[in-house]
């Protein structure tokens, strides 16, 4: 009875202080884990604001061509110096060849700079004879060209004379056709009238007859009296008559039509004799003008000819000052085989840039060309990025990084791969707030200010051997730890 006793006292015990104890227990449990929070994170800095970063090699043409052919596409993995895109040399092969061809005259022409000096120092004093003859003739040339150009104008004058004339003429004789049309028209508008004069007449002169004939056969019957008959005969004589004079005047209009037509046709070949007058005199102008502008070029050329032997004759006369133009024109020639070599070089600079080979090892993305498209220099055709050179970029918070500095031991988990932890140290701090780097940073000097936590980017590289396997991608997110204590 003790016993039992004493348990129902213990229990009443415990039913009396149970939630006491079950508050102490959290609160230790609370306790204890705090303590292992705090000692768990005691001395390191965490953030998930971070991402594998990493070098884009932009590959971009330097030459203005079409594009032959793309040998690599996005996610292709390309080596250092690997052909990546081919453009058209044509144009540039051609420009090789201008280039060479150009350097092969600047050394012919320095070649003959070289025996140009040669020759001056040993034929300029004999030469002042023939020099001086030179410059006679040309003189003799000269006054000749002048002549002919004087005596080519004359022409010209003549000729414009001639076409003034043929163009009076034909203006005369186009007159006259004019008048001779009007002449045809109006003979042509008698004939009508005439004509219809003797249809008029000879319908009369027919009734006439008829009545006439009606009449006779009535007065030999006695119906009419003899009066009656003279009378009705009389009106178709005058009826016949009438007839005969209108068929003379038709006649006599047709035979004036005839006429008109002829003068027509007369004053029409003295026209056409008139404009071929004026056809022959333009051409003898033309002539004669080409004549002058021909007798001007000899002229001109006469005194081409009289400077040139002027100038030669003034040359012999300064034969240390030739000396040395020749031998400043052999500098000259040195300086432009210079420039033509520079030439060479820079086109076969250019057609080396058709062949667009990879800077660096690594994967293509970005790409933006294609077969057929024309690039200008500095277009960007694709990106090549090294994925064996990677860093993580993690931007914490300014009040994370008091005691960060360069060197400390960093872990990093990639979300890509769970499960899997890389060592890494911090490489360098940024000098710059992420803000301050977008592309439009915050002005707080205006407006309503409210303070928010920057983040500063915090470079960490890898510390250890990347496993086989593992393949690192710009942009992946990633958990960065850097033990700072």
């Amino acid at each position: 009875m003790n016993e039992e006793g004493r348990y129902s006292g213990i229990a009443r015990f415990a039913r009396a202080h149970r939630r006491p104890i079950v508050i102490g227990a959290v609160v230790l449990v609370l306790g204890l884990g705090a303590l292992v929070y705090w000692l768990l994170g005691r001395g390191k800095e965490s953030t998930d604001d971070a991402q594998i970063n990493g070098h884009m090699v932009l590959v971009t043409a330097r030459v203005a061509s079409h594009v032959r052919l793309v040998r690599v596409d996005d996610t292709d993995r390309v080596n250092k110096g690997e052909l990546l895109v081919e453009l058209d040399r044509r144009d540039l092969i051609q420009a090789l060849d201008r280039a060479q061809a150009d350097l092969a005259s600047q050394i012919a022409q320095a070649a003959a700079a070289i025996s140009q000096v040669s020759i001056t120092q040993h034929t300029a004093p004999s030469n002042a004879g023939q020099a001086a003859a030179g410059t006679s003739i040309a003189r003799q040339g000269v006054v000749t060209a002048g002549a002919q150009v004087a005596s080519a104008e004359a022409q010209v004058v003549s000729a414009e004379a001639a076409v003034r004339a043929a163009r009076e003429e034909s203006r005369s004789a186009e007159t006259n056709v004019e008048a001779a049309t009007a002449q045809v028209k109006s003979a042509q508008q008698n004939v009508n009238v005439a004509q219809a004069d003797v249809v008029a007449a000879k319908s009369n002169a027919e009734t006439q007859a008829r009545e006439a004939t009606r009449y006779q056969y009535m007065y030999k019957q006695g119906a009419v009296s003899r009066q009656q008959y003279e009378s009705v005969a009389n009106v178709n004589t005058s009826a016949q008559s009438a007839l005969r004079s209108a068929q003379s005047r038709l006649e006599a209009a047709n035979v004036a039509v005839e006429q008109a037509i002829s003068h027509r046709s007369g004053a029409q070949a003295l026209q056409a004799r008139a404009e071929s007058m004026v056809t022959s005199s333009l051409a003898a102008l033309t002539q004669a003008r080409a004549n002058v502008r021909g007798a001007r070029a000899g002229l001109q050329q006469a005194q081409s000819k009289l400077n040139q032997a002027q100038a030669t004759e003034f040359g012999t006369q300064t034969v240390p000052q030739q000396i040395s133009a020749s031998m400043a024109q052999q500098r000259s020639s040195a300086a432009k085989i210079a420039q033509a070599q520079a030439a060479v070089r820079t086109a076969r600079l250019n057609l080396s840039y058709t062949r667009v080979k990879a800077p660096v090892t690594g994967e293509v993305v970005g790409r933006n060309v294609n077969p057929g498209q024309y690039v200008q220099p500095g277009q960007a055709l694709l990106a090549v990025v090294p994925l064996n050179d990677v860093w993580v970029t993690a931007n914490f918070k300014e009040t994370q990084i008091e005691h960060m500095k360069p060197g400390q031991r960093a872990d990093i988990d990639v979300d890509t791969y769970p499960g899997m932890h890389f060592r890494g140290k911090v490489r360098g701090i940024g000098a710059a707030s992420g803000e301050r780097l977008s592309l439009l940073p915050p002005q707080n000097a205006t407006g309503n200010f409210v303070k928010v936590v920057q983040r500063i980017p915090v470079r960490i590289v890898f510390d250890q051997p990347i496993p086989r396997g593992v393949v690192f991608r710009v942009g992946q997110n990633v958990i960065a730890t850097v033990y700072v204590r």
